[in-house]
């Protein structure tokens, strides 16, 4: 499967409507944030607190800074429908060659 995709950074919290916050928004935009998650902090936190690693594999379906990116059902069943099966095959995919090729995934500390 030869397949182009963008890898980009994603803002992970636990926030309630963001969207309101024109000052968090800029912030949003000075980072380069290509994503808002609200999910997956869960699943770090409980994975750091365990010693368990953990990743994500994310599906961005929604563009909530401007206005007709804003996600609807017909938007999302859209994304779904015509990316998620491909989204995690390039997943499995990724994963198999880190393994296969005893290659580790690289962790970016800011400081």
């Amino acid at each position: 499967m030869d397949l182009d995709y963008w890898s980009g950074t994603v803002y992970t919290t636990n926030r309630r409507v963001w969207e309101h916050d024109e000052e968090f928004k800029e912030r949003l935009r000075r980072d380069r944030c290509m994503a808002i998650d609200m999910e997956t902090a869960t699943i770090f936190i409980a994975g750091f607190a365990n010693s368990i690693p953990t990743g994500a594999l994310l599906l961005v379906s929604d563009q909530p800074m401007v206005p007709e990116g804003v996600k609807t059902s017909a938007s999302d069943a859209k994304v779904t429908l015509g990316f998620a099966e491909t989204h995690v095959k390039v997943g499995v995919m990724s994963l198999r060659d880190i393994i296969n090729e005893g290659r580790s995934v690289k962790h970016l500390r800011f400081e």
